[in-house]
């Protein structure tokens, strides 16, 4: 069943393909769910934390359960909205650098998936390259 939505932009920032079958494309792409990596910028250390979650209905994003992620449960194509936040940790407090949210698109290609991004909202923070980078663990 394809998990699809509405609202999923028209125009896209950014397309690739991933060199994995759909599902274990998805299955790459859930694992960042909750997922907090710090990485040194500058003089800063940014920490990272990520939420996925899948199209429900048409309209609205959810939760992924383990459930979705068996053998024939989502084919075809699957939208998720993946939010980063980002914060600089500066002696002993945290700011603030991106709070953003992407569409993410995953269409199954048989042997590959194709991948489209698509910021949600206004523009700065992080872009649909960081996002790649973020999928593909760069």
């Amino acid at each position: 069943m394809r998990r699809i939505c509405y609202r999923f932009p028209q125009k896209v920032d950014l397309s690739f393909a991933m060199g994995m079958p759909f599902l274990e494309t998805l299955r790459h792409i859930v694992s960042l769910d909750g997922a907090e990596t710090t990485k040194a910028s500058g003089k800063d250390l940014v920490k990272v934390t990520t939420k996925v979650e899948v199209a429900i209905d048409r309209a609205t994003f959810g939760d992924i359960t383990p459930e979705m992620l068996r053998s024939g449960t989502i084919t075809e194509a699957a939208d998720l909205r993946i939010s980063v936040l980002a914060l600089a940790l500066r002696g002993g407090g945290k700011v603030p650098i991106a709070n953003d949210a992407f569409f993410v698109r995953l269409t199954d290609r048989v042997s590959r998936t194709d991948v489209d991004i698509a910021k949600d909202g206004k523009p700065g923070g992080l872009d649909a390259l960081d996002m790649k980078n973020l999928i593909l663990g760069k």
